[in-house]
């Protein structure tokens, strides 16, 4: 692995993926917390701005004959619904900044010319059940402070990368490392815990900054020349504080609704595993840096997740997922709809059984809403980042193609984290500030099937010096450009039942007895580095053959949907009215950070599948022990 880790995998379940949290700083903090010198008196913090009245939340609706089909969006404007009192915390942490930057900016050779603190305070609420029993039930609540400073300026820092001949293990291994706060706002405490981590991170970038600058002297210009950090008005917003609350009595409610969904997977001996989840959290972060920005906002997340496994009787491992995702615990679905959830993945899997196993293809292909937003996700999405552009050993495959078609002139497409909901349907990309502190906004990134931008953090690159908003991280990452909500919007649509058409008028055109179908996808990942092949896999679930002859359709099983990006995006020919959103987790340099893409149904005039890793385990030997039926309110842990 080289430093540019620019694999990377989205997943609807990768949530669970981010459950590790660090909890043995605070302990060493507490340790040293009175060796601290005391701080002198913190500076005035910024006052506040007035707050942005609540008609700034904005409802976008387009009309029957606009492109969403009459489709409500709803936006939240960045600045609006702040002016709450500044917590004492960040006040705390504002004053050590202030405090640390001027010291090291007297003291320290060579100073520092920015710093930032973002807090992540976040809490958690696990519920599961498996065929009618509790599995899990726990809380937790863990608040992460991540440190960022940045030697030399802004034109050339200490976060420019090295350029490497060969492998180069050295630079990652430190990384951003988050340390645990304490969960109340005790002063020295918190003075502690940033002394401590400002001076560790202000030594690398001082370290880094040096090697920057030594390498630049033996090695070959760079391409791309742009500065390492972008200038940007500093924001002041206090807006209130996420609140998910889950009573006892609503925490038994849960358990018991859960363990009721459970046993529905009972009775089907061929299924080998099944689990129903729900997770309800909210993140409140705390953004403070040296240019004067302060920020506290926040979200709720609820989720539930049902998962089911069987394996087919030549070894392939067959998965069913379905996942409910939603901002509260008022617009999340219903239980009647979680049942006929758990129903159709229960059917799904016995017919995935019995299924054929697919042959490797190439042709035409329906990717259905869910499908499609995730193939836009991995083929595009990725490799419009920023700091892609400007990286060298990145594929670079659009950096020098802004102002150029690189998709059929009836497709745009959009990156807004600012969409709360659309079709009723609530986005897990939204936030109002991203990880650098700079308000969402909305990225155009083809407008009729022109490129005309990328999303953007800080790090500008040739053409683009401003942020739109698009820095985001996972706790204890850094910070890189990456996607919120993602929107492809054509402007010309169909009914799905004239794209089905179309692909049998394609497939006979092109020869084939039939076209595929892909309805539903369990994710993808995607190689964007130039030492691999530029290339992606989707990973479907469901996928159908449509005959061109009209004979039913037919589901198959083990295909990987695979190809590259200039190629495949140039093939779509038409597409439909029904939009779809994923909801899921998306992972890369940066970490996992929630994420959507809203689509409807893509025909695509030539799509390439291969066949999957089969494995080659036989199904279990013993049959299956036979569960009775058990009433859902039975206590946790009590025999099946």
């Amino acid at each position: 692995m080289s430093k540019a880790v620019s694999n990377a995998v989205c997943t609807p379940d990768g949530m669970r993926l981010v459950a590790a949290r660090v909890f043995a700083a605070l302990a060493f903090v507490f340790a040293f917390g009175c060796a601290t010198p005391a701080p002198p008196a913190p500076p005035a913090v910024p006052r506040l701005p007035g707050a942005i009245p609540p008609q700034d939340v904005q409802v976008l609706a387009r009309g029957a004959g606009g492109a969403h089909g009459g489709l409500r969006i709803e936006r939240e404007a960045p600045l609006s619904g702040g002016g709450t009192d500044i917590p004492p915390g960040l006040t705390v942490l504002a004053s050590e900044l202030g405090h640390a930057m001027a010291e090291l900016g007297k003291k320290a050779t060579p100073p520092p010319y920015f710093m930032s603190y973002e807090v992540f305070d976040r809490e958690e609420t696990v519920i599961s059940a498996s065929y009618g029993a509790l599995v899990q039930s726990s809380n937790r609540r863990t608040r992460l402070l991540d440190t960022d400073v940045r030697v030399g300026s802004y034109g050339l820092d200490s976060t420019h990368p090295l350029r490497s001949d060969g492998f180069d293990f050295g630079d990652d291994l430190d990384g951003g490392r988050a340390v645990a706060l304490p969960l109340g706002d005790a002063p020295g405490v918190m003075r502690a815990v940033s002394w401590l981590d400002t001076d560790r991170r202000y030594k690398a970038a001082a370290e880094a900054y040096v090697k920057i600058k030594s390498q630049r002297q033996i090695k070959a210009a760079e391409e791309d020349t742009s500065d390492d950090f972008s200038r940007e008005r500093s924001v002041v917003y206090v807006g209130t504080p996420p609140s998910l609350v889950i009573s006892p009595a609503d925490r038994r409610m849960w358990e018991d609704r859960l363990r009721k969904l459970s046993l529905r997977f009972r009775g089907h001996p061929q299924l080998h595993d099944s689990q129903v989840t729900l997770e309800a959290s909210t993140l409140t972060r705390w953004i403070a840096n040296s240019e004067g920005t302060l920020v506290q906002d926040g979200r709720t997340y609820v989720r539930v997740y049902l998962q089911a496994d069987t394996r087919a009787d030549d070894g392939m491992d067959l998965d069913r997922f379905e996942g409910f995702d939603a901002a509260s615990f008022e617009t999340l679905a219903g239980e009647a709809e979680m049942d006929r959830a758990a129903d159709t993945m229960i059917a799904d899997l016995e017919a995935l059984r019995r299924a054929p196993l697919a042959d490797p293809y190439i042709g035409p292909a329906i990717l259905e809403g869910r499908a499609a937003g995730v193939f836009f996700h991995e083929i595009f999405g990725h490799r419009v980042e920023g700091h892609r552009q400007k990286n060298e050993e990145e594929g670079q495959t659009f950096a020098r193609k802004v102002g150029q078609p690189i998709m059929p002139a009836f497709i745009t497409v959009y990156d807004d984290p600012t969409l709360t909901r659309i079709g009723g349907v609530d986005l897990s990309g939204f936030y109002r500030f991203d990880d650098e502190g700079v308000p969402a906004s909305r990225a155009v990134l083809v407008d009729r099937g022109v490129l005309r931008g990328f999303l953007l953090g800080r790090s500008p690159t040739r053409g683009f010096t401003q942020s739109n908003g698009h820095g985001r991280r996972q706790e204890g990452k850094a910070v890189v450009s990456r996607q919120g909500n993602l929107v492809v919007e054509p402007t010309q649509t169909v009914s799905l039942a004239e794209l089905r058409w179309r692909l049998r008028a394609e497939a006979t055109r092109q020869g084939k007895a039939y076209g595929l179908l892909f309805k539903d996808i369990s994710g993808g990942f995607t190689n964007t580095a130039r030492g691999g092949p530029q290339a992606f896999k989707v990973l479907p679930i469901l996928v159908y053959r449509i005959y061109a002859d009209g004979r039913p359709d037919e589901l198959v099983r083990g295909a990987d949907l695979v190809g590259t990006p200039l190629a495949a995006l140039t093939k779509i020919l038409a597409a439909a009215d029904d939009y779809q959103t994923f909801n899921g987790m998306c992972g890369a340099e940066s970490g996992y950070v929630p994420v959507s893409a809203t689509s409807p149904s893509l025909l695509v005039e030539q799509i390439e599948v291969e066949r999957k890793d089969k494995g080659n385990n036989k199904p279990p030997v013993l049959p299956a022990p036979t569960l009775q039926h058990t009433h859902p309110s039975r206590p946790a842990g009590g025999a099946p």
